[in-house]
């Protein structure tokens, strides 16, 4: 069914009642444009959202039980489906696959549910969801994915992202550009390129970065009980700071002081004139900063 704007307050209009809807197969199309806007939110279940080269949108998938409503507003510039739950506390689980234009920006929204980006090539992305994990292999110019009580992971490409996670691991490749990654109770392990803008910060967690800093760059990374292993260029230029509390530094660039009295270290070095700073903090964890 292709429209140019509709509301549905039900999957095809023809469901009378709420217990008509539940259970019911999804399987709907509209035209769409290139660039259009996507919203997406599943209280329980899986999303699963795939770019294709098609000025359209395509929703399949099978609602829970417990489905009360699948809102859906659609014109030719974006496309917002809501799925409505009788209550909070029996919700079944409604899988839903949603194909887009590979061009589209899409923002993905779930509770106990699962989110699975693949094959966008797109300015904007933002994926969140609560118990459940995100995974995401896409390029997009900025990112902002999160779980809580789910990991996070991403394959692709973007110059500008936003990750954060509780109680759950990040995965990253494919970055470059301006970083800013935050766990609570999580390790994160980062693949980048050439960074121009770097924040790492874990509570309980260990951080490992492989990458390169740009001139006149900044990268820090802090934990506050867990290692952090940054790994750049033989040849990288820039200042080295580094400061333990009650944990070991190792390095490749300079030397490491150690405190006269009681615990701590900390390490000063600088290299060449690129005007880049790496600062990196661990509390009662190591630090290593090593060659490639």
């Amino acid at each position: 069914m292709k429209v140019g704007y509709v509301k549905i307050a039900a999957v095809l209009m023809v469901f009378a009642s709420a217990s008509t809807i539940a259970g019911q197969s999804v399987d709907e199309s509209w035209a769409i444009d290139a660039d259009a806007t996507i919203s997406i939110e599943n209280t329980a279940g899986k999303i699963e959202i795939e770019g294709w080269n098609r000025n359209e949108a395509q929703l399949t998938g099978e609602l829970g039980d417990s489905v009360d409503e699948l809102e859906i507003d659609a014109s030719n510039s974006s496309l917002r489906v809501n799925v409505v739950n009788r209550n909070s506390r029996n919700i079944d689980s409604t899988d839903l696959k949603l194909m887009v234009p590979k061009g589209a920006s899409v923002d993905a929204s779930a509770v106990s549910a699962d989110i699975d980006v693949s094959g966008l090539d797109n300015k904007k992305l933002t994926v969140s969801s609560v118990s459940g994990d995100v995974v995401v292999n896409a390029t997009s110019q900025r990112v902002s994915i999160e779980s809580v009580s789910g990991d996070v992971k991403f394959r692709g490409h973007s110059e500008r992202i936003t990750a954060e996670s509780v109680s759950g691991d990040i995965d990253l490749s494919g970055l470059s550009g301006e970083i800013s990654v935050t766990a609570v109770s999580g390790d994160m392990e980062l693949q980048t390129g050439l960074i121009e803008s770097g924040k790492l910060e874990t509570v309980s967690g260990d951080i490992t970065v492989t990458g390169e800093l740009a001139d006149n760059s900044k990268l820090t990374a802090g934990s506050m009980s867990g290692d952090v292993v940054i790994v750049l260029p033989a040849d990288q230029s820039g200042i080295f700071k580094a400061e333990s509390f009650s944990g070991r530094i190792s390095s490749d660039f300079g030397s490491v002081d150690h405190a006269r009295h009681g615990p701590g270290s900390h390490l000063k070095y600088v290299a060449g004139n690129s005007g880049a700073e790496i600062r990196v903090e661990s509390f009662s964890g190591n630090i290593k900063l090593k060659h490639d």
